[in-house]
């Protein structure tokens, strides 16, 4: 008889446990609160699977940056602040903090860059996979990367952990100004301000959403149940079981797998599991390219203003800012309007041609762990896994994490070594 997987969350972690699971042979019962799959984090995110350089963003250095980001968090400066930190929320966030530093040394952070990367590697080729075998569509395009630099300085500071990636297999080259507009014609409006850039020919971008509610239809063809407004109200290890409580009925099962982006904390502090994980506040804007001829070829990660723009179908996304707000997901209409300047600081002539009307605005909460690993695998209780933490990465490695979760939870051997990514590690 088959086992009973109950995986609490349909976002993109949620999607590909189920759909891993279920074809392994596992009877899969998903549990969403939202009315369909994708719908918080997975929902509006840059579009940017960074197979190459998937850096945790605790860099050595972070400790001297923080007083500058909180002077730029208070009073007026907050409106143009690329990373917000609430002084409300400073010390909710100490324990978690300390581990973050603790992590931002320059040798696990190459670990941690590595082995990430070593996760996304693998997330590349099971989505090349699920191309191939369920053709999904998902506005998919091997479009290659930039991550353009205003500062000399600034650039050369990468080359280390570049080198340090290109001896694992990184596929990169650096760009000065003119190979850079040869590559990409879209930056040409702002070429005095940018000193050159990397470029990751072997990128890929694609719509998470799109994916991820295509690949739920597929696991729904495997037999997954699905059931959309469902909150989970805990979950409990009691003598006779795992069960998990829902307003209607306590389910039954033989393993729970919780994939819920930064609610996971909630869900496994009552069976005594502390799980590392703080809500990093992203935001981002969809907004409609209609006839604009210069669309941009690659993903373009700005790294002088933070922010990253990337075509999406006949849309463009942007990305950018990190709040660190707690629970809080209400659009802030400064932090939209700051978004809106990201767009004029980096395709300033798209940016004097939209229409603002159409500009469809989104933030979420990305469950960023404190050494910049994801958390997967499974836990100290008997029979619960987790699946979250992957921050700004989620897209990224959800496939390989749903693939490697699955593997362990079903008695196979990972194709990734999960022991670094084990949610109980120190």
């Amino acid at each position: 008889m088959s086992r009973h997987v109950i995986v609490v969350g349909a976002g993109l972690q949620g999607v590909c446990s189920a759909y891993y699971l279920a074809r392994g042979g596992a009877q899969v019962t998903v549990l969403e609160r939202n009315s369909g799959p994708a719908r918080e984090a997975s929902f509006g995110n840059g579009g940017y699977l960074q197979f190459e350089c998937p850096e945790p963003w605790n860099r050595p250095g972070v400790l001297r940056a923080l007083p500058g980001w909180w002077w730029e968090s208070l009073g007026a400066n907050r409106k143009t602040a690329p990373k917000l930190l609430r002084t409300s929320q400073l010390l909710r966030l100490v324990p978690w903090g300390l581990r973050f530093l603790r992590a931002a040394t320059t040798e696990t952070f190459l670990r941690n860059t590595t082995l990430n990367r070593e996760l996304g590697q693998y997330s590349r080729e099971c989505m090349a996979q699920l191309r191939e075998e369920e053709r999904i569509d998902y506005a998919q395009r091997a479009c290659g990367s930039l991550f353009v630099f205003r500062n000399r300085a600034a650039l050369d500071g990468y080359l280390p952990i570049l080198e340090h990636l290109g001896e694992a297999g990184a596929v990169w080259e650096r760009l000065d100004r003119d190979m850079l507009l040869q590559h990409e014609p879209s930056l040409a409006p702002i070429a005095d301000r940018l000193e050159g850039a990397i470029r990751f020919p072997r990128e890929e971008s694609g719509d998470s959403a799109r994916f991820t509610q295509g690949l739920a239809g597929r696991a729904a063809e495997l037999g997954v149940d699905f059931r959309y407004d469902t909150p989970v109200l805990g979950i409990e290890n009691g003598a006779s079981g795992l069960s998990v409580r829902t307003a209607d009925e306590p389910l039954r099962a033989d393993a729970v797998v919780i994939a819920a982006a930064t609610y996971s904390t909630r869900l496994a502090r009552p069976l005594g599991i502390r799980l590392p994980v703080a809500p990093a506040k992203g935001y981002a804007l969809t907004i409609p390219l209609g006839d604009w001829p210069m669309r941009p070829r690659h993903v373009i990660a700005d790294m002088g203003v933070h922010a990253a723009v990337n075509v999406l179908g006949d849309a463009l996304r942007v990305a950018g800012t990190v709040d660190f707000a707690g629970a809080d997901t209400r659009l802030h209409p400064d932090r939209v309007a700051y978004m809106m300047g990201l767009v004029e600081a980096v395709l300033p002539d798209f940016a004097q041609s939209l229409d603002p009307a159409t500009v469809e605005p989104f933030t979420g909460l990305r469950p960023l762990s404190a050494d910049g690993l994801p958390l997967v695998g499974r836990t100290s209780v008997p029979g619960v896994y987790v699946n979250t933490g992957h921050g700004g990465l989620g897209w990224t490695q959800a496939a390989g994490s749903g693939r490697m979760l699955a593997d362990m939870l079903l008695g196979e051997t990972p194709a990734v070594d999960p022991e670094p990514f084990r949610p109980q590690r120190r």
